[in-house]
């Protein structure tokens, strides 16, 4: 079979004559949320090749810079789907933005499948019928880190979050487990994105005499509380949540992040896993060819959001078309490729194993997630 090489893809000739599939992807390669966009960017730049022929379509994919700002979000998409027909979204690194797009990819009716964390981007499912989403829910990370500190005799707890839909999503789902489990939260602070310093709120925090800490951010601003309760001298557990599972909080961090405790995809874990773990061949393989490229300790979790919504949407793609389904016809295939979507089952991935339905576009349970702890400035599991 003869290749044709352009700029986005490589085209065979026994493909030519079949209607090609456009995906969009739309990231925060810059801005404050770019140390999650850069590797979702890097990893559909190194696997688009490995995609670009699915079901006998060429396959492109087209990936957009928001900025990390909810309303560029709105206007790449639109782009996306008025300009350039685009049959599916990925859409987006934040829940802000994720959340932002939701009436537009709705009302266009484009199956969108989002890499950010927040529960509210796919509940309820009947209201979010176009929306998918591949990282972890807040309330199952929640119940993971809840759990180690119940059997750490934790029962006090300060939380400090964003003041965003991040924050609140995971605000609202401590609440919730916490209540359940017996554990009592002692204060609720929230801070910026871009906030320099959160002193005043952990001396408020401090004040009531917590057992443990919990901030609920990404960095940078999840390393700067953490700084500052390092500052005034908390020597108590501190919790961060899922969106720190990044090098780029180590390398912030340094000292400051030690002993740090998080609930995270396996993904940084993957080599401690048991063998009969079903994830650990699809994560090394992962991590070796992205470390491959980009560098030792360079792979993690929101990278690997990405590589999901690929093998999601290459599953659905076959599914589609094996059903009858023509590209050709836009419409009818965005809307086949959502249903196909849905009937995702025991998909192996590395945000967890999939399973799509029409009450559930998480699909993610317990086997998920482990607890991880930083130790000498890496991961390793919680004991």
């Amino acid at each position: 079979t003869r290749c044709l090489s352009d700029w986005s893809s490589d085209v065979c000739s026994s493909d030519l004559g079949k209607a090609p599939i456009k995906i969009g992807v739309v990231v925060s390669i810059t801005g404050n949320a770019s140390s999650l966009g850069e590797p979702e960017r890097n990893t559909v730049e190194l696997h688009k090749e490995e995609f670009s022929q699915i079901a006998g379509h060429p396959v492109e994919w087209i990936v957009r810079d928001d900025g990390s700002d909810p309303t560029q979000a709105v206007v790449q998409v639109n782009r996306l789907i008025g300009e350039e027909k685009v049959a599916a979204v990925v859409c987006c690194t934040i829940t802000p933005s994720s959340m932002a797009i939701i009436e537009t990819v709705q009302q266009n009716q484009v199956p969108n499948i989002s890499l950010a964390a927040g529960a509210q981007i796919v509940t309820p499912a009947a209201e979010r019928k176009w929306v998918f989403k591949t990282p972890q829910n807040d309330s199952l990370m929640v119940d993971v880190l809840t759990d180690h500190m119940v059997s750490h005799g934790i029962k006090r707890v300060a939380f400090l979050g964003f003041n965003d839909a991040y924050g609140d999503g995971g605000r609202q789902a401590f609440r919730e487990v916490a209540a359940r489990k017996g554990i009592e939260i002692t204060a609720e602070e929230s801070f910026a994105r871009t906030d320099k310093d959160v002193s005043a709120q952990v001396v408020r925090m401090r004040a009531t005499n917590p057992d443990a800490y919990l901030i609920w951010a990404i960095p940078p601003g999840a390393n700067v509380a953490q700084q500052n309760m390092k500052d005034l001298g908390i020597d108590k557990p501190i919790y961060q949540s899922h969106g720190v599972a990044n090098r780029n909080f180590l390398e912030l961090g340094g000292q400051a992040v030690e002993g740090t405790l998080l609930p995270a995809g396996k993904l940084l874990a993957a080599e401690l896993l048991p063998d009969s773990d079903p994830q650990k061949k699809v994560l090394l393989d992962y991590k070796q060819r992205y470390e491959g490229k980009y560098g030792e300790g360079t792979a993690n979790t929101f990278g690997g959001h990405a590589y999901d919504a690929m093998l999601i949407l290459k599953g659905a793609i076959e599914r589609a078309v094996q059903g009858g389904a023509d590209p050709a016809d836009l419409p009818a295939f965005r809307a086949a490729l959502r249903d196909q979507i849905e009937q995702t089952r025991e998909l192996v991935g590395i945000s967890g194993i999939f399973n799509y339905s029409p009450d559930d576009h998480h699909g993610l349970d317990r086997r998920a997630a482990v607890m991880l702890e930083v130790r000498n400035n890496n991961w390793a599991l919680a004991e």
